[in-house]
């Protein structure tokens, strides 16, 4: 089963396998992991395509020194690339903290440091 001719006999999408259905999300959620960055909203019923392709990026000769990775950085698939990059996990930790001290904030969290305080002194 594939897309036909036209479409260079594109495969069905396999989303039981987990990693493809993590790639596909984590495109999803792409504006999340750039705040910078703003791309068009996903609106779409079903959030998986019905045909694609995975594959490899291969940068082309002329951008050996301004735009390759060297194969030790080069990751498997974009989670691992997300992950992998120390700039961004500071980002999400400093986001999550926030939103913990948020969420915690008037809640069970807050009442025990207030009584404990009241315990000390």
């Amino acid at each position: 089963d594939n897309a036909g001719a036209n479409w260079n006999n594109m495969p069905r999408t396999k989303i039981e396998d987990p990693k493809v259905k993590r790639e596909f999300q984590l495109l999803r959620m792409r504006g999340i992991l750039d705040a910078k960055k703003h791309f068009k909203k996903d609106n779409r019923k079903d959030p998986f395509p019905q045909y694609s392709k995975m594959g490899t990026l291969i940068e082309g000769p002329t951008e050996y020194y301004s735009a390759r990775v060297n194969r030790k950085d080069r990751k498997q698939t974009l989670v691992e690339e997300v992950l992998a990059s120390a700039e961004a996990n500071n980002k999400y930790k400093t986001r999550y903290a926030k939103i913990q001290d948020k969420k915690t904030s008037g809640k069970k969290g807050h009442y025990k440091k207030v009584m404990a305080r009241r315990k000390r002194g």
